[in-house]
């Protein structure tokens, strides 16, 4: 035993470097369109190699990380912004609402609109306290 505690497979320090800048690039670039080419570039790595080391030391490929950051982000936006979903859409680099929709969905489990909604709803509840709660629910009509 030579005493190398070092996985055989483990990405050189040279090559985690490497991925450590393609994070931060897909980071920085989440909203532009980025491609697995102009990606690997960045690193100097081939698309192929690329996505065997990243999926090696993170777990999922470079691209299924973006699609999470850009999920992520898109979730603070519906959270804290008024932007469309449709601003949001092009904002968090998703090129077609529909695909946007459908990924948010898939990640998520509820559609972008829902999911602003749900939390619209969640910031409102017990807003107005017992005495009001029912006013706000069946309001007093006025005979005119």
């Amino acid at each position: 035993m030579t005493g190398n505690l070092a996985r055989p497979d483990a990405p050189s320090p040279n090559a985690v470097q490497r991925l450590e800048r393609v994070r931060a690039y897909l980071e920085a670039n989440l909203g532009r369109d980025l491609d697995m080419r102009g990606i690997a570039r960045e690193a100097t790595l081939s698309p192929f190699y690329l996505t065997r080391l990243f999926k090696a030391q993170y777990g999922i490929p470079p691209y299924r990380y973006l699609i999470g950051l850009r999920i992520e982000r898109a979730s603070e936006l519906l959270r804290d912004s008024s932007l469309t979903v449709t601003q949001i859409c092009h904002r968090v680099g998703f090129n077609s609402l529909s695909h946007f929709i459908t990924t948010f969905r898939h990640e998520v489990g509820v559609s972008p609109s829902a999911y602003r909604r749900k939390l619209d709803w969640q910031h409102d509840v017990g807003r107005f306290g017992l005495h009001t709660d029912a006013l706000v629910r069946q309001p007093k009509r006025m005979n005119i």
